[in-house]
């Protein structure tokens, strides 16, 4: 019985240290934005702006369908959160499988996602990769695009709404 103890005791005490070194989605965000910060691979909006109007450069966004759905930047691709990575291909690749573009900006709501996928989009060979939290293109009055519909059609095509604004862009 004594040993059956020692092993619990012993379990226990490994998993805690195990579980300090675990680092939480929204502490590992933190911490990847601070990143991105001090190394300049934050986009600003000017440089999504560039980038839309780039070839080299595409502006992929990895929110759900929901999000993207709700409203989007016009021009940007949305890759999702499912496999990005996969989804990547058809619009970085041409059909030898060569880069057409190599460079991303990531977009996600706050930046949060969008870092952490940074991270594996230049592990794939990117040159240069930066995030941006479309929050902030909303908050300077650019517009953003919706595919809701009126009708039972998720992809919008029975629907064009046009561009939306922030309410406080409208005084």
């Amino acid at each position: 019985m004594k040993f059956g103890k020692i092993i619990l005791a012993t379990s226990l005490l490994a998993g805690s240290l195990f579980a300090g070194e675990f680092l939480g989605y929204s502490d590992l965000s933190k911490k990847l934005k601070d990143e991105a910060k001090k190394e300049g691979t934050l986009a600003t909006t000017d440089d999504v702006k560039k980038a839309l109007e780039s070839k080299e450069w595409a502006v992929v966004d990895v929110r759900t369908m929901e999000e993207w759905t709700g409203g989007a930047i016009k021009g940007s691709f949305r890759v999702g959160r499912e496999a990005p990575e996969k989804a990547l291909e058809n619009i970085v690749l041409d059909d030898d499988d060569k880069f057409v573009k190599r460079k991303l900006i990531v977009v996600c709501n706050t930046a949060s996602r969008a870092v952490i996928n940074a991270q594996t989009f230049r592990q794939m060979g990117f040159d240069e990769v930066k995030s941006y939290g479309i929050t902030t293109w909303i908050d300077e009055c650019n517009p953003v695009v919706t595919k809701y519909s009126s009708e039972e059609n998720k992809s919008g095509t029975k629907t064009k709404f046009g561009s939306y604004y922030a309410e406080h862009c409208k005084k």
